[in-house]
């Protein structure tokens, strides 16, 4: 008997560990993971050229944070930046401002042409994974790929004809709910799912009490249809995402010189689109299959703006469209040798329309009281060709290497503004590459190194219509050059049963950055204040990003880590500087614990640290040295859940955040951390 009860105690202990194992890399990031994204085809994430990071079916059913840039803040090389709107974050990678990074959705452009970058306007609950390609990716994304590429990917259809989930969350910082609901099924191969989602947010709480002007809401339908017929696959999807943020503006700000008061509002920031998408496995000698896509994209804004000077006071709301009607077609090859080819034709048209009413009244001669309507209508037509070959070198040798050829047009063809002429904007061809090798030095490490072009051409905010900047005006200048880059870089990874290491370390240089800076006389501006865009710097980065587990099978324990380390240095006319508002070191540290606990059968927790050191930021054309400083600052934070229910289908998560209640801003956002606060989530799967 005694020898029976110890066989049953090594059994149990040895499938309690190999599920705890199992378990952690579901939880952590597997490099067994198939993405797209990186090589518009199929790979192991393991076998890939790029740096690549990802977010699970998992990790996005567990997540409580209400929108998908808080979800991969902890992805490394990435940084999460709000411009003061809670309710519009957006992503950076690599130091590169968000404009210089493709935001893809089902692998389509979303694009905005606005300066601070496309927001991620998407309810988290829509989403299936989220791929990010860290370093050039314009070889296959295109424009506005210099910096990587965020791919999300949504939900599609199920495996029985109706299934359910549906889900509801709090945020105590804001006093917000998040609520989603869906059906979805699988009727004789018919796959459809139509999901809805609404989030209601509040000011949010910080340390140093309620910020203003931080509410936030927004509401999101989305639909999914797709069949196969035979070795052919169609599909459809359809999104509409309606939201509303207030903006907050420093009250340094507010009251700087000649400014008395300043006040931005976003009532609206809606987008509609309708996806299609056709796949055949055509399996012939030469070809492998042939995919295309086309979709339809309205974004129907609205911006408010309130300035108070010493000289006048003005309203200005701008209201407009942009429309972008976007095709791809690619052939996949048949291997031919040792060499796999990817080629294809990619099209995307972008449209403005926007309409500004601009009502001024004036004390003094430097402005005149009145209200002007001004109207601009613009353009962006981009052609591409690229094609990709993987040639395998040698058994434990791949090279990937790949072209991209531009043909950009731009027009502004109608505008009201004095000071515009309608016309044909600068046009451009470019031809960008991209080179990657992978070594296979055993069946658990990879070696790889790297080298990519990235281009961007200048938005039509930049070319064509302008903008407003506190109380003065942006001229846009219609000769500007794409921005460029060139990205270097070399990585590891090893993958064993219990370790997990993906390193990379890189160096980018980069060319003809666009900023506003004061009008001069040569420049004609309209206003005595205006500024205008213009090419004026190039910067250097290099840095280390990192991310390591190791599994302790026998506790079910996995410490782990997201590191970046980082350097920047921006280069202008008048002055370089290092100072550029990205921290040499931000990350997560964290301890994760799954397994059973009591009569609980799948259960966890994640004890982390979250932190970043101090940044500053200089920049040309502003009347003060430092435009921010910001001390350092680490957060202590606890995540934990279950799952419930016959089949272990219902799930509760639970997020303490801040736990020492630390008062701090993040380097790349306006806004302060939220308090100590708790964020959770029931979701309910039928």
């Amino acid at each position: 008997m005694p020898s029976n009860q110890c066989c049953l105690r090594a059994i149990t202990a040895a499938v309690s560990a190999a599920s705890a194992l199992m378990a952690l890399k579901a939880t952590g990031q597997s490099l067994e993971e198939v993405m797209v994204t990186a090589n518009r085809i199929e790979q192991r994430a393991f076998d890939s050229p790029a740096s690549l990071s990802l977010v699970t079916k998992q990790q996005l059913d567990r997540a409580t944070a209400p929108t998908l840039a808080e979800i991969m803040r902890d992805i490394p090389g990435l940084q999460v930046t709000d411009s003061g709107q809670p309710g519009l974050a957006r992503v950076r990678l690599r130091g590169e401002e968000s404009r210089r990074t493709a935001i893809l959705i089902n692998n389509q452009d979303v694009t905005d042409h606005h300066e601070v970058g496309t927001p991620l306007t998407l309810h988290p609950s829509m989403v299936e994974r989220i791929e990010v390609v860290r370093g050039s990716g314009a070889v296959l994304y295109g424009s506005r790929a210099l910096s990587g590429v965020v791919n999300f990917l949504t939900r599609k259809g199920g495996t029985q004809p109706l299934q359910a989930t549906f889900s509801a969350g709090y945020n105590s910082a804001t006093s917000g709910y998040n609520a989603f609901g869906s059906l979805f099924g699988n009727v004789d191969g018919f796959e459809y799912r139509i999901a809805y989602s609404e989030s209601d947010h509040e000011n949010r709480a910080t340390p140093e009490g309620e910020m203003e002007n931080t509410a936030f809401d927004n509401q999101n339908l989305y639909a999914y249809a797709g069949r196969t017929w035979g070795n052919q696959r169609l599909e459809y999807t359809y999104e509409n995402y309606e939201s509303a943020t207030n903006v907050y503006v420093e009250e340094e700000l507010k009251t700087s010189f000649p400014l008395t008061d300043f006040y931005i509002d976003v009532p609206r920031r809606d987008r509609e689109k309708h996806g299609f998408f056709y796949d055949w496995e055509v399996d012939n000698n030469w070809l492998q299959s042939v995919q295309a896509n086309a979709f339809r994209q309205v974004n129907d804004r609205h911006f408010y703006t309130f300035t108070e000077t010493v000289w006048y006071q003005r309203d200005i709301n701008t209201r407009g469209d942009l429309t972008t009607d976007g095709a791809l077609l690619q052939f996949n090859f048949q291997p031919l040798g040792e060499h796999q080819l990817i080629a294809g034709l990619q099209y995307v048209y972008d449209e403005v329309d926007q309409v500004r009413d601009v009502d001024t009244l004036s004390w003094t001669p430097i402005a005149v009281t009145g209200t002007e309507t001004l109207r601009d209508i613009a353009d962006i037509e981009t052609w591409a060709l690229f094609a990709q070959d993987q040639w395998q070198l040698s058994p434990s040798l791949t090279l990937t290497a790949g072209l991209r050829q531009y043909f950009v047009e731009g027009e502004l063809s109608y505008s009201d503004r004095e000071s515009l002429t309608p016309g044909k904007l600068d046009d451009d061809q470019e031809l960008i590459g991209a080179a990657g090798l992978v070594w296979e030095f055993s069946d658990t490490v990879r070696l790889r190194a790297n080298v990519s072009e990235g281009y961007v051409y200048p938005s039509l905010m930049q070319l064509a219509t302008g903008a407003y900047a506190g109380s003065r005006y942006v001229n846009p200048s219609a000769d500007l050059a794409p921005e460029v880059s060139v990205n270097y870089e070399t990585g590891l990874r090893v993958q064993t049963e219990a370790l997990v290491v993906d390193a990379t370390v890189f160096y980018t240089t980069s060319e003809d950055y666009i900023h506003h800076l004061p009008c001069t006389a040569e420049d004609q501006c309209p206003g005595s204040r205006d500024r205008v865009y213009r090419n004026i710097g190039e910067s250097q980065a290099h840095g280390i990003e990192l991310y390591m587990a190791y599994a302790i099978a026998d506790w079910g324990l996995q410490p782990y880590s997201n590191l970046t380390w980082m350097q920047r240095k921006n280069e202008y006319d008048d002055f370089s500087t290092w100072d550029t508002g990205i921290p040499q070191i931000s990350g997560r540290l964290g301890l994760r614990w799954e397994g059973n606990l009591l009569s609980m059968q799948s259960t966890w927790a994640d004890i982390y640290l979250r932190g970043e050191s101090e940044s500053s930021l200089k920049e040309p054309g502003s009347s003060r040295d430092v435009l921010e400083d910001k001390v350092g600052w680490a957060t202590i934070n606890l995540a934990t859940g279950l799952a419930f229910g016959a089949r272990q289908q219902h799930q509760f998560t639970l997020n303490l955040l801040n736990l020492a209640d630390k008062s701090y801003i993040p380097s790349t956002e306006n806004l302060y951390g939220a308090e100590r606060s708790l964020q959770a989530k029931f979701t309910f799967n039928f």
